[in-house]
């Protein structure tokens, strides 16, 4: 078989890329772009080594004793990888762009890059174990020398071409140049004029104000009951939303601090999270410190917040990505779980 050390390096670096890419999609501070710098990293990478990989894919071809299915799979594989890297080049370097299915929701370039990314990973664990059974590789493999010098070697290429990629993005004056760290691009600087979005079907509910209540409870002294009037503060946050959908907007947000509510209702010893929750159901969960950090926001730029945004309460919680943003919220719990017992992105 021609070039076996492909196979073994491109799973290597698809999984580098299926990690990175995660850490980076949930990481929402400058100093976590560490993730997205590792993602573009191992993208060109994959590049380098799928140039290795057509002879690999014209063996397979050529041998007969494979089956059809296996084949095939073979060439669906190397083709959503061809895709998918496309798709996040141009998003980096062309700018946004966006598609519009017969479906009639307009999705963004990178969000098809996540999709398709997402649908790859059965594939490519499929092709794993495939491969494995069919050219068992002895544990030396993973030691040799030739080994670490073969991936250190595509590692840097993929280095080499992905700063000689950004400078000719900004040598060109592409769009690509003005993207935040995350990858997104400013949306609009206007007051309280960003895009309207949601988590999968998290859609925007109907509030009765006359009834409308935000309970805070749990491991507190006191529990809390509030109405509308009792968070209209003219406390104001600076922050910047950041969607995972590929665009951002810094907006003023005004409303009640949650270290307020928290201070007021008296954490109770043992309290180490505080789950914000949605009048849908959908919510986040952070840790103390991240929780005082953040607003309550009731306004935006220079007006109440639109029922599309959020009203008429949600939380602005800078430095994290749009998701954690939770809209509509109605209740705030305090509790002994820990932060990170809850699903690492949405599910609701």
């Amino acid at each position: 078989m021609k070039h076996p050390w492909v196979n073994i390096l491109i799973l290597v670096f698809v999984t580098v890329e299926f990690v990175s890419g995660f850490f980076g999609l949930v990481s929402g501070m400058r100093d976590e772009a560490v993730f997205i710098i590792i993602h573009r990293i191992a993208g060109y990478g994959l590049v380098v080594l799928l140039v290795w990989k057509v002879a690999v894919i014209l063996f397979a071809l050529r041998n007969r004793k494979r089956g059809r299915m296996e084949r095939t799979g073979s060439l669906v594989l190397f083709g959503l990888l061809i895709v998918t890297l496309g798709l996040g080049f141009a998003w980096s370097a062309a700018g946004p762009y966006y598609f519009r299915p017969p479906s009639g929701i307009t999705w963004s370039g990178v969000s098809w890059h996540i999709y398709i990314s997402v649908l790859l990973i059965p594939l490519v664990v499929m092709h794993a174990i495939t491969y494995i059974k069919s050219f068992p590789l002895p544990l030396s493999f993973w030691v040799e020398r030739r080994s670490f010098l073969r991936f250190a070697g595509v590692a840097l290429a993929g280095l080499l071409f992905w700063q000689t990629g950004e400078q000719v993005v900004r040598a060109a004056g592409l769009s690509g140049k003005d993207r935040r760290f995350t990858g997104s691009y400013e949306g609009t600087r206007i007051n309280g004029d960003f895009p309207v979005v949601s988590w999968l079907n998290d859609e925007a509910p109907r509030t009765d104000m006359g009834l409308w209540r935000l309970s805070v409870h749990g491991l507190v002294k006191r529990d809390l009951s509030l109405e509308y009037a009792d968070l209209t503060t003219n406390d104001e946050m600076t922050a910047t939303i950041d969607c995972t959908g590929g665009w951002y907007s810094e907006q003023v947000w005004r409303g009640v601090p949650l270290a307020h509510l928290l201070d007021e209702a008296e954490l109770l010893p043992g309290a180490r999270s505080v789950k914000v929750t949605s009048a849908t159901g959908y919510y986040r969960r952070f840790t103390i410190a991240e929780a005082r950090e953040y607003l309550l926001a009731t306004h935006v730029g220079d007006g109440l917040l639109s029922r599309g945004h959020g009203y008429p309460l949600r939380l602005a919680a800078r430095g994290k990505r749009g998701f954690e943003w939770v809209k509509w919220v109605t209740d705030i719990e305090i509790d002994a779980r820990p932060k990170w017992l809850q699903p690492p992105l949405p599910i609701q």
